[in-house]
């Protein structure tokens, strides 16, 4: 609980960096998204040594130009990363920020139905951890730095998106046996303010 509250703090002191006024006046995209994270961790080249578990995604986005054909969009993600092996449990807590770029299809109106799809690369950091499992392989690296890549419909101002997140790092220290990366797939439904 502590890691969320922690999360949630982050988050509230980089909002004005993300969403100032003046962007938002400027008629720059401004929303909120969240939902379902499903992790698959990758021992030494071989996936689900830890079983998938749920987790979970919440977080701010600002531009995409969706009057536009091509955009450019930041945001900052908190997630929730859930493993399990017998009765052992990892939860990972990342501060996700992914720069994207981002190709608008249909209306260009936000009255309107717009389909598009997003790619780019993201920085992980790791703002908080239940390592569980994990315990037994020593700490986990601070950083991950990851490919995310999605497709998302927007029906007026609601938003509906699946996206896929790859990590490059290994995550494991160093001294540790064996590298281990992280990959999830997220569905997630939010709101375009502007």
């Amino acid at each position: 609980m502590f890691q969320m509250f922690r999360a949630l703090v982050i988050v509230a002191a980089l909002l004005p960096i993300y969403a100032a006024v003046p962007a938002y006046a400027q008629g720059i995209g401004v929303g909120v998204k969240g939902g379902y994270l499903y992790t698959s961790f990758g021992f030494n080249g071989v996936s689900d040594v830890l079983d998938s578990r749920n987790g979970w995604m919440t977080g701010l986005f600002i531009g995409g130009n969706r009057s536009g054909t091509l955009g450019l969009m930041g945001e900052i993600n908190v997630q929730a990363k859930r493993g399990e092996l017998g009765t052992e449990s990892t939860t990972i807590y990342y501060l996700q920020v992914p720069a994207l770029l981002r190709i608008n299809f249909g209306s260009r109106s936000t009255g309107g139905v717009s389909a598009y799809g997003i790619g780019g690369p993201a920085l992980d950091l790791r703002i908080g951890e239940d390592l569980g499992y994990f315990t037994k392989i020593g700490e986990i690296e601070s950083v991950d730095v990851s490919l995310v890549a999605g497709v998302g419909v927007e029906i007026t101002r609601m938003i509906i998106e699946g996206r896929g997140t790859w990590g490059f790092r290994n995550i494991a220290n160093p001294s540790s046996t064996g590298d281990v990366t992280i990959t999830t797939f997220t569905i997630l439904v939010g709101l375009r303010f502007n």
